[in-house]
């Protein structure tokens, strides 16, 4: 009788440490949406900035979020950054940001550890907007034809910003 309560705390502790052995650290949904979205704003800020001003890396990734917002693109940083529409002239589907029909291999170093800072900063809504509804921009060394039809609001950079 005596070894019955020894017995029922010993299939406590037994069973306890059973079900503790098989749980396994999982990431909530938001975490990993967020891991995605931070990976992804990143990418576009290093390949379309990364030789810009850190002004310039901010105003790329708000144009991203901006785009994210707009019901003319798609909802998620990822499919903003790599939607693509169609091109009469080369008769093909076409990237928005043009970085993503290239093959240009992962970012890295301090320049991706810096695109990380800038995303996150952003993403996190905790900068002080300085291209507030642009969604749209290009390169000063280019003359895209839809430029003549937006209202330009800044000029970053090598970069000018059109709402």
């Amino acid at each position: 009788m005596l070894a019955l309560p020894f017995a029922a705390i010993g299939l406590i502790i037994a069973l306890a440490w059973r079900g503790h052995a098989h749980v396994e650290p999982t990431r909530t949904k938001a975490a990993h949406q967020r891991e995605l979205d931070l990976e992804c704003l990143a990418e576009n800020i290093y390949y379309e900035a990364r030789g810009e001003p850190l002004d310039g890396q901010y105003a790329i990734a708000e144009v991203t979020l901006n785009r994210l917002r707009s019901p003319y693109f798609p909802k998620t940083i990822c499919g903003v950054v790599h939607d693509t529409r169609w091109d009469p002239s080369r008769r093909r589907f076409v990237a928005h940001f043009s970085w993503t029909d290239d093959n240009l291999g992962d970012p890295w170093g301090p320049k991706w550890k810096q695109a990380m800072r800038v995303a996150t900063t952003v993403y996190d809504d905790a900068y002080m907007p300085l291209v507030p509804d642009a969604l749209y921009y290009h390169a000063v060394n280019v003359h895209p034809r839809w430029a003549s039809q937006r209202h330009a609001v800044a000029k970053i950079g090598n970069h000018i910003f059109y709402r």
